[in-house]
Parts: C-alpha cells; sequence; structure tokens
C-alpha cells in the first residue's frame, strides 16, 4: 500500500500489509478529488462513461467496469478486442460508409509502433480524433500531419496512374472518413502533440 496528496507528493510510502494467495493479483487504486485542486468533488456518471468507453477502444482486450454507487446505481463494462478499428465502427455508426470494411494498417520500426483504422463516409466533413498516452490532444502533430499527407499522396497517385483524375485535374481531398491513428513511442521529455487521428503515445509500449 502506498499514498500520495497534493499533487502526487507521498504520504505513505510502499508499505506491505499483508499477504493473499497467488490467485489474487492486481492493483486497487482508490482516488479522491483535492478540493484545492479540482473544482468540485461531485462526479458526472455520463462524462466518466464517455471516457471510460473510450480508453477501452484505445487498449484492445482490456476490460473497464465502470459503477456509480450513488442512489440507485449504474454500472457499465466495456471491452473491444478490435481495438481503434471498433472505434472507427462506433464512431461512423450514424453515417453512411462507403466501404463497409475497416482500414487498419500497423507496424512498426526504429522503436516507433504506428497504427492506423480508418473509413471512408459520404458526409462532407471529416472526423479526425487523436490520443497521447490515451488522453485526447488538440494541438497537432508532425506524425500527424505525415500520415495525412502520405495517405493523400497515395490516393492522388493511384488516381492519376489510373487514369481517374486527368493531368488538368486537382488533387482529391481527403475529407470524408473517420480515421483514427493509433501511435507510441518511447519517449521522456519529448512533447509530441497530435489533433485530428486518434493518436495513443505511450512511455513504454503496452495496451
Amino acid at each position: 500500500e502506498c499514498k500520495f496528496e497534493n499533487g502526487g507528493k507521498t504520504k505513505q510510502k510502499l508499505t506491505e500489509i499483508g499477504t493473499c494467495s497467488l490467485e489474487e493479483t492486481g492493483t486497487t487504486v482508490t482516488f479522491k478529488p483535492d478540493p484545492e485542486i479540482f473544482d468540485t468533488d461531485i462526479y458526472d456518471y455520463e462524462t466518466l462513461k464517455v471516457r471510460t468507453r473510450e480508453l477501452a477502444f484505445l487498449n484492445k482486450g482490456l476490460r473497464l467496469t465502470l459503477t456509480d454507487e450513488r442512489g440507485e446505481g449504474k454500472k457499465d463494462t466495456f471491452m473491444y478486442e478490435g481495438g481503434i478499428s471498433e472505434y472507427v465502427r462506433y464512431l461512423n455508426k450514424s453515417k453512411t460508409p462507403i466501404q463497409d470494411e475497416i482500414i487498419h494498417l500497423e507496424g512498426e520500426e526504429n522503436g516507433v509502433y504506428l497504427e492506423v483504422a480508418m473509413q471512408y463516409n459520404s458526409g462532407y466533413s471529416e472526423s479526425i480524433y487523436s490520443f497521447v498516452n490515451n488522453i485526447n490532444t488538440h494541438d497537432g502533430g508532425t506524425h500527424e500531419e505525415g500520415v495525412r499527407r502520405a495517405l493523400t499522396r497515395i490516393i492522388n497517385n493511384y488516381a492519376r496512374k489510373n487514369n481517374i483524375l486527368k493531368e488538368k485535374d486537382s488533387n482529391l481531398l481527403i475529407n470524408t472518413l473517420v480515421l483514427i491513428l493509433n501511435y507510441e513511442q518511447n519517449f521522456t521529455k519529448r512533447k509530441i502533440n497530435a489533433t485530428g487521428f486518434l493518436c495513443k503515445t505511450h512511455e513504454s509500449r503496452c495496451s
């Protein structure tokens, strides 16, 4: 057991408080909001529900259960084996997809892991999300812009090579899709910003 307060200051160092069987493993985290840091200590269940579902999409195969013991009580459990592909399908459910299959790509090079999931729809606007360390970010990033440019270049090169676009035609714009970028890299002090794509960055590779 260990305790922290006032923004992470150690109140009690890690202490052995007892024993348990080998079947009883795991970590329990109990959190109480500090009124000197937070504006309110009243939790909104729907806000937490949205965030819990989001985390489950970002960490495929991880089961997360949200329980509200106030009043009549509420409980929701989320787990998605498809990860960000299922997130794309969830975000696109109220739209009309152009293709049924979610495009899902992933790879790793030089310690950098990249995962992309996307699906085009018949709308006129794009839905792009990004996450760093499972936190939704809104500041943009070169990794995100790189994926956008690469995707645009590949599609336009294909269109011109196959005579879909003529020499005088302008390039196609990539703006009617739900695109999720899942990005993981070992880093310590580098600031990695991201908007648009669903992007996840970790100090150590995990999911």
